[in-house]
């Protein structure tokens, strides 16, 4: 192993990790080029085709971080912001590790394959967001089809509210009344649905008996899809709440993110006081839940959920998405997300509607 260990193969790993990570970062800063995704990666498949193999580990270590460095950021509302570079050099090293292992196989271009291909299959905690393939519709390497939409005017309401903000009790009466102010004037431009993100109602909202009357009235003027917790059971969940025609129901999210929403180690009660002051996991819901707006189906996802590839291989052809990535901005998080979800929709011809807080 130490024979991997040299400045020269750190230097070439940093540089190919650097070319292959550009369309990405290009992509996050708003330039979308087709053609110049296509020359980028051809260019830097054929570099690292002829670089060392030994440079592979450094590569995988780089690149990695150059990609998920950003899940380190949500610890900053911990008050665990010391943790940040310990949990990044964690994700290279994990990758420094995998990489080093292919290189037992010896030839270069299976290694490259696994990388443009396989990564997927390459799950920690069930996470597969470092995946290469995902940049391929952005490229003259993949086809899009047209998906037809419903005949529904459908209206995402997106949002721009800090993490450190939206739990703050003297913020939150001013975001309700945002979202109700979203609501009417959804209702006033004539649409028949609307949409608003992850925990947009930053509380408990089956237990405000006050705020559930107001959204049942206005249901009845226009479809509400909307974002809050649920108490139930004496637990938590982090809900979808969908208010319709004078009615609501709750849909409880299925795919829980690891560490962010559930502990995936034995000692959870331990592991929750010392680091997330004694705070529960979220309980995930039995499976996907699905609901009907003007006689068309829709998925229900809750942010991680709408990158999941299980989501996409349901039946119905569309899906109503809502998120808070406020969690891990500034960053290319949100982009990684809106990729992902964008390469499973085409792959298995959905159509999503994403509502999203950043």
């Amino acid at each position: 192993m130490k024979r991997y260990f040299n400045t020269y193969s750190m230097k070439l790993g940093l540089i190919n990790a650097i070319f292959l990570s550009l369309p990405l970062y290009l992509i996050h800063f708003g330039i979308d080029n087709k053609l110049l995704n296509t020359l980028i990666i051809i260019v830097s498949l054929i570099f690292l085709y002829k670089s060392d193999i030994k440079s592979y580990p450094f590569f995988g270590f780089f690149i990695s971080i150059f990609w998920l460095w950003w899940i380190s950021l949500s610890f900053r509302y911990y008050n665990l912001s010391f943790l940040i570079p310990i949990i990044i050099l964690a994700i290279g090293s994990f990758y420094w590790i995998i990489f080093y292992l292919f290189t037992f196989l010896r030839y270069k271009i299976l290694i490259i394959l696994i990388f443009l291909f396989g990564m997927q299959f390459i799950k920690p905690f069930g996470f597969d967001w470092f995946r290469y393939d995902i940049l391929l519709p952005h490229t003259y390497f993949y086809f899009e089809k047209p998906i037809k939409k419903p005949d529904i005017k459908i209206k995402l309401i997106n949002t721009h509210i800090p993490q450190n903000k939206k739990w703050d009790p003297k913020f939150i009466p001013i975001e309700i009344n945002n979202n109700f102010k979203y609501i009417q004037q959804a209702i006033k431009e004539g649409y028949d649905v609307v949409v608003l993100p992850e925990t947009a109602f930053s509380l408990a909202l089956n237990r405000y008996r006050d705020l559930l009357d107001y959204l049942i009235s206005l249901s009845k003027h226009i479809t509400i899809i909307t974002g809050a917790l649920s108490y139930q059971n004496n637990r938590y969940y982090n809900s979808t709440y969908l208010f319709q025609d004078g009615e609501f129901h709750i849909y409880n999210k299925h795919i829980l993110v690891p560490f962010g929403e559930y502990i995936p180690f034995c000692c959870k009660k331990t592991l929750n006081k010392i680091f997330f002051d004694g705070a529960n996991d979220y309980i995930p819901a039995p499976n996907f839940n699905t609901y009907q707006i003007k006689g068309f189906e829709f998925i229900n996802a809750i942010c991680y959920e709408a990158t999941n590839q299980k989501l996409y291989k349901l039946p119905p052809k569309y899906i109503i998405a809502i998120s808070n990535n406020a969690w891990f901005t500034p960053s290319i998080e949100p982009t990684l997300q809106k990729l992902i979800i964008q390469y499973y929709s085409l792959k298995y011809q959905k159509l999503v509607f994403h509502s999203k807080n950043q």
